[in-house]
């Protein structure tokens, strides 16, 4: 196939994609443009505590994850099965449809798995993964080992199923749908028994490259697995889909803790169309619990306290600086000061897993050391941190809000009927630092960061300098100690959407 072949099925494909999503509102946990970024204006400022700027809230029958997805007036959302006691662990999860508008449920569909895992674990559960959607179906991922397709009044057209290797788990990989294929991360081994599913099970079965995962894509109208990935995907990884020079690749990696088995630890670029290997690029003691972010310019990401960019073309290592030395930091909320030539305290990693997300020029995160959003000025390497409290807490109107810069309120972990659904204590923590976060999303000319309370802190990204003039606001999704998510925000014609354990949320600031 010649060169102006190759370049004229490219561009159809990119125009496929474009009509795809024509008429899409928020069809993965990645947004229409499939890197968590899209224009627009959503509300800036509100309370779910209070009940600012909130359109509806509608309980949910159980504690989950996923991001929800908002396609054509429904909104998709996946829970745990619902609950009758006190739970501590859960396999079946449900798949729910809701009107956007008013947000009264449409119907339910459960989706069994093989694999048991912690409720409301700041590590990922079963709900972690987001569902997919376009005019027509709609998939809903059990990271346990189902996938489960249903027309949008909730006819099943597929299923299906799969045991999963348990070394561990974690809710990176977001699914996301390319030329109506479904991409998923899975192992690769079929018939694995039940007791691989834990890490017990799973560590005397070794490292070998048949128990690896791999992207997987699936054709979703019939099922059908179209390719494999030729390369691993760690399951701390958060892969990334786009168009580099007008072909359609996937960044994704492999590395971090509990000695993942895929190797060799760092980024590779995976063609979107085949899912063969265009680079590897091996980088020592590469974390891949973060985003694979990356543009036109570069590839980015974190190793120890420096922050690397490889060439999208090549995979070769282009720059390496560091994020803790001589940088700028504002501190001190609410009466703030800013001091220059800083070094920022080390702490045991570079950020809160997962909340990198590169836009525009900059490079921002949430840090592990908790109350400090950082950002890296891709052209010039200047590293800026502000500190933000980390929860705020809100009653009546007539009360002032208190603001908690040191700790916050531990969660009640209780769903909206009143179970307490999950086991470990530390779910019940800030959500910064050692937690499988959610990525921010950037709406037009504003970032948002969702913390595992539900606190929300609103930027202006493409402000001159990070300090209080670009913090918006400091938002919530509901009552201090009683409000827990791992989800990512959702925008739809203006509003936004979002899920904690306890209920799913309308904000409209009209």
């Amino acid at each position: 196939m010649n060169t102006t072949i190759i370049r004229f099925f490219l561009s159809v494909v990119s125009l496929c994609i474009a009509s795809q999503f024509a008429h899409a509102d928020w069809p993965q946990a990645a947004g229409p443009t499939f890197n968590y970024v899209a224009p627009g204006k959503a509300p800036t400022q509100f309370s779910g505590a209070r009940g600012t700027n909130i359109r509806w809230r509608t309980p949910l029958p159980n504690t989950g994850q996923s991001t929800p997805v908002v396609m054509k007036d429904r909104v998709f959302v996946m829970c745990h099965e619902p609950l009758s006691n006190d739970t501590e662990m859960s396999s079946l999860t449900v798949g729910l449809c809701f009107d956007a508008n008013t947000g009264k449920e449409l119907w339910r569909r459960e989706l069994p798995a093989a694999r048991k895992t912690d409720l409301s674990s700041l590590f990922s559960d079963n709900t972690a993964a987001a569902a997919v959607a376009n005019d027509k179906w709609v998939a809903f991922i059990n990271v346990g080992g189902r996938i489960s397709v249903f027309d949008h009044d909730g006819n099943q057209k597929w299923t299906y199923a799969w045991t999963p290797f348990g070394r561990h788990h974690s809710r990176q990989h977001q699914p996301f749908l390319f030329n109506q294929q479904l991409v998923v991360v899975k192992t690769v081994k079929e018939g694995l028994p039940i007791s691989a599913t834990t890490k017990a099970g799973s560590h005397p079965l070794g490292r070998d490259r048949q128990y690896w995962t791999h992207l997987h894509a699936f054709e979703l109208a019939t099922g059908k697995t179209t390719w494999v990935a030729q390369t691993g995907t760690g399951i701390h990884a958060a892969s990334t889909f786009g168009f580099y020079q007008s072909k359609p690749v996937i960044m994704t990696g492999r590395g971090g803790g509990h000695k993942p088995p895929e190797e060799p630890f760092g980024i590779s670029r995976v063609n979107a169309i085949d899912g063969s290997t265009d680079w590897d690029a091996g980088i020592n003691g590469y974390p891949s619990a973060q985003n694979v972010s990356w543009n036109q310019k570069g590839v980015y990401g974190f190793v120890g306290h420096d922050h690397i960019t490889l060439d999208p073309e090549t995979g070769e290592q282009i720059s390496r600086s560091s994020i803790i030395e001589n940088v700028t930091i504002t501190t001190g909320f609410p009466n703030y000061r800013t001091e220059s030539d800083q070094t920022f305290p080390a702490a045991k990693k570079a950020i809160t897993y997962q909340t990198n997300l590169v836009v525009g020029d900059y490079h921002y995160f949430l840090s592990h050391k908790p109350g400090f959003i950082g950002r890296i000025h891709l052209k010039t390497a200047a590293v800026e941190y502000l500190q933000v409290p980390l929860q705020v807490i809100r009653q009546s109107k007539n009360k002032r809000d208190e603001f908690l810069l040191n700790k916050t309120i531990p969660n009640d972990m209780r769903n909206a009927q009143g179970f307490l659904a999950t086991q470990d204590k530390r779910n019940a923590g800030s959500g910064w630092g050692h937690v499988s976060a959610t990525c921010p999303t950037v709406i037009g000319d504003h970032i948002y960061f969702t913390t595992m309370v539900g606190s929300v802190y609103v930027l202006k990204w493409n402000a001159s300098q990070l300090n209080q003039e670009a913090l918006v606001s400091i938002s919530d999704l509901g009552p201090a100690g009683q409000t827990w998510t791992l989800s990512g925000l959702a925008y739809s014609q203006g509003r936004l959407y979002a899920r904690t354990l306890k209920e799913l949320i309308c904000i409209d600031a009209r």
